[in-house]
């Protein structure tokens, strides 16, 4: 079996037997050459504090992107409820679980081989740094061509946007996945929409822009609805249209 295949099975098996309460749809995978300018710019656009991947892991070739999307009555649900729902907040704490346990399966079979594998860090200082992180899970899948950015500042791909994304870095070579050439998202396509920015209970959504402060305030505030979560998590902004599949 090809690596590229290998690695896809390992993550698709893990989505489909999850060993938790959270249920997904069929994941996507996609990979952008660790060496691909658009990593550059990324230092640029999110800011020099953002990592490159060989920053990360200098033996890196090849960034692997994939993207776990929740079930459909997950998102029924939260698009039913005006306020935080203890199941998204539940989905996020089992998918960031289950993402790292694929990322485990991943370096230790790759390692078989003589592949190492890194999984990039994800940090956030909200009191020292505001909103910067080491690390974008979204920004990675992006240059993994697995879609575009809505206006809600979430990425939308193939299978909607209503999931969470994972990275691992890897010292082997995999053909790069080619990056979308329309936008997913309704209203860059010139369609009647931002259902996210009517759907968002903090006002944080706007087509000038994402206000990270007011999101987060939101999210604190959902944190302390389920505090043995402890977990801020709200998704109102990812169950309008294109919660399931690009539109």
């Amino acid at each position: 079996m090809e690596l590229k295949d290998r690695i896809e099975s390992i993550i698709k098996k893990a989505a489909a037997n999850p060993g938790t309460e959270t249920q997904y749809r069929e994941p996507l995978i996609g990979y952008a050459s660790a060496r691909d300018s658009i990593f550059d710019e990324m230092k640029k656009v999110i800011g020099p504090h953002h990592l490159h991947p060989e920053e990360i892991f200098p033996e890196a070739k090849t960034v692997v992107s994939f993207f776990l999307p929740f079930e459909k009555e997950l998102v029924k649900l939260n698009w039913r409820s005006q306020g935080p729902i203890k199941e998204w907040i539940q989905a996020k704490v089992e998918t960031d679980h289950l993402t790292g346990e694929i990322n485990e399966i991943l370096k230790t079979e790759l390692a078989k081989d003589g592949i190492a594998a890194v999984v990039p860090p994800i940090v956030f200082d909200y009191k020292n740094k505001g909103f910067d992180i080491a690390w974008s899970h979204k920004s990675a899948a992006y240059a993994a061509g697995l879609g575009t950015f809505g206006v809600h500042h979430m990425l939308i791909t193939k299978a909607g946007c209503a999931g969470r994304f994972g990275t691992i870095l890897i010292s082997a070579e995999i053909p790069p996945t080619p990056r979308p050439v329309e936008e997913f998202c309704r209203y860059k396509k010139g369609k009647k929409c931002l259902v996210c920015m009517d759907r968002c209970p903090a006002g944080a959504v706007n087509i000038k822009g994402f206000d990270k402060e007011k999101c987060f305030r939101l999210l604190q505030e959902n944190t302390k609805a389920f505090s043995e979560h402890n977990q801020p998590a709200c998704g109102k902004c990812a169950t309008g249209p294109c919660a399931f599949k690009s539109l």
